[in-house]
């Protein structure tokens, strides 16, 4: 059978790692659920989610045959399914989460954005200084929604009794960085707030 879709019933895990491998005509070759492997001419294959969002039709690139397996592009066609079902949108959240900056990025931000209500520029300096010396080695690489408390308790446990007042402001500081993630929506909460 070539490339195309089925007619009939629609069967699931019709595809197999040994068929995945043997198919070499170009097309479409459904496994179930709208997941599909495209062959292209050049004979590149690679995974296609096709599905509804929101009431329209769109196709969802899960990556290269050679890079994800069958199992993980079913498991990727699931959770877009389950988001899709729950009314939310996979792409969105995709491009989303691919726009979503690094701690220290976010950082910079919002050093950025209160560069004007410091007291002076050495204050503001020394705001971005702690974070370098204090946080960014911990987590500063870390997606600003990824961070959670074990990553704010990691940074503070060093100072929090050597210099505790130095790690209570860094502590505020992270926290106003979570903040500002929150405001962009790039995360739901502050693990700052649950470290006292």
């Amino acid at each position: 059978m070539s490339g195309i879709k089925p007619l009939g019933k629609h069967a699931e895990k019709r595809l197999s790692a040994a068929r995945i491998r043997a198919i070499s005509d170009p097309g479409f070759y459904g496994d179930g659920h709208g997941l599909y492997l495209k062959v292209d001419p050049s004979g590149a294959k690679r995974w296609i989610h096709r599905i509804v969002i929101q009431g329209k039709r769109r196709d969802i690139g899960l990556g290269p045959a050679s890079l994800v397996t069958l199992s993980e592009a079913r498991e990727m066609a699931l959770e877009n399914r389950k988001s899709a079902r729950a009314g939310n949108d996979p792409i969105a959240a995709k491009r989303l989460s691919k726009a979503i900056l690094s701690f220290k990025e976010t950082a910079q931000q919002v050093h950025d954005l209160n560069k004007p209500t410091w007291r002076n520029e050495k204050h503001g300096q020394q705001w971005l200084n702690t974070m370098e010396t204090y946080v960014f080695p911990f987590f500063g690489s870390k997606q600003v929604s990824s961070v959670d408390s074990a990553d704010v308790m990691a940074a503070l446990t060093p100072i929090w009794n050597s210099h505790p007042e130095t790690a209570r402001r860094v502590k505020q500081r992270i926290g106003t960085v979570l903040k500002y993630a929150m405001a962009k929506g790039w995360r739901n909460d502050n693990p700052a707030d649950a470290i006292t």
